[in-house]
């Protein structure tokens, strides 16, 4: 059985910061596939402009929390959320007209 500053070491470091980086990764590239479909239709009539902002707020929101706590996978992860987002507000104001 490992030592309990082992386990310690793992959970507290590692394995932690693993976990946190797959949320991460899964979170912030879930956004991806729609912005690749809005490029190649040019069409976001079924997106939702208030979820778009909602989630750009919250993910600036934990953007600011992360710098607070000096969390890189949270800086990192929420920029980029933040940034997909924005991208995804701009394509539906870009396409309204042919939606």
């Amino acid at each position: 059985m490992p030592s309990p500053l082992l386990m310690q070491v793992i959970f507290d470091g590692i394995f932690v910061t693993v976990v946190g980086s797959m949320a991460a990764a899964l979170t912030t590239g879930s956004f991806v596939p729609q912005l690749v479909r809005a490029l190649r239709t040019k069409r976001m009539h079924d997106v939702s402009p208030y979820l778009m902002a909602l989630f750009a707020s919250g993910t600036s929101l934990w953007l600011a929390y992360g710098i607070f706590r000096d969390d890189w996978v949270i800086i990192g992860a929420n920029a980029t959320g933040t940034a997909l987002n924005l991208a995804l507000l701009y394509l539906k104001y870009r396409y309204r007209r042919s939606s």
